[in-house]
């Protein structure tokens, strides 16, 4: 009984990881549409072509980080083997 309690904690406790992980994503993806929203309507990222590639780089990164936190969490260890 109090090894499922533990477990349950456990559990609780990555989740919570996850959604805080989630929610940064959030905050974070919000952020970067304001910043991308401002300077398309002042035409700044129009002329140059070098800064074309930051655009759809970032939301790369940012699922790339959202996946790496789930691999964290998530990842193979000796009391998952119970």
């Amino acid at each position: 009984m109090i090894w499922q309690a533990k477990r349950m904690m456990t559990k609780l406790d990555i989740y919570i990881k996850f959604t805080n992980a989630l929610a940064v994503a959030v905050i974070v993806s919000v952020g970067w549409i304001c910043y991308e929203l401002y300077f398309k309507s002042i035409g700044i990222y129009n002329v140059p072509w070098k800064n074309a590639w930051i655009i759809p780089a970032f939301w790369k990164v940012l699922s790339f980080s959202l996946l790496c936190v789930i691999c964290a969490l998530w990842a193979p260890s000796q009391n998952s083997m119970w």
